[in-house]
């Protein structure tokens, strides 16, 4: 039962990993076979997939599970089929292959347009984890110190607690 979760992380990065390999080397394939018959652009193909092949390389590093001669796991690398950062890598590469199939089926290299949607959307992904940040850092700087809160958008429960904060509750002697 030790490390079962381990393993378990292990053997879905290796199989994630067998499955990306396997789609993008048949997609690959497809797109070299019609750049050779069509006499593409080879600088453009190589420039085109700079980005998913970054990506697939960041996630080889960190996602690759080590296994030692005994079959035991040495480290399950990071989970693979987590949200964020490891996601977007994926939609990416995805993203690329969509283009090259485009490229060979339709000998077309508009769809790379595609590919400038991933800087808006990273924007855009930037734009809503930072606006908490920075709006609460000015919504604290707002109100000075002298200036009365304002309870209209708060229960009256909130209120009354705000109200009665102030007050001495115990007085020793």
């Amino acid at each position: 039962m030790a490390g079962k979760a381990s393993k378990k992380q292990a053997h879905n990065n290796a199989a994630v990993l067998k499955r990306l390999y396997t789609v993008s080397g048949a997609v690959l394939a497809f797109t070299v076979v019609r750049l050779l018959l069509s006499g593409g652009s080879w600088f453009k193909l190589i420039a085109f997939h700079a980005p998913a092949a970054a990506c697939v390389y960041m996630l080889e590093k960190g996602g690759r599970p080590r296994f030692d001669a005994g079959g035991k796991v040495v480290r399950e690398g990071m989970d693979l089929n987590q949200e964020g950062l490891t996601e977007w890598m994926f939609d990416i590469v995805y993203l690329s292959l969509f283009a090259d199939v485009g490229h060979a089926v339709f000998n077309t290299s508009k769809l790379w347009y595609v590919m400038l949607l991933v800087p808006v959307y990273l924007g855009y992904k930037i734009k809503g984890v930072a606006a908490p940040m920075l709006g609460g850092m000015r919504n604290a700087q707002a109100p000075s110190a002298g200036a009365p809160a304002d309870t209209s958008a708060k229960s009256k429960r909130q209120a009354k607690r705000d109200k009665n904060a102030d007050k001495v509750r115990y007085r020793y002697k």
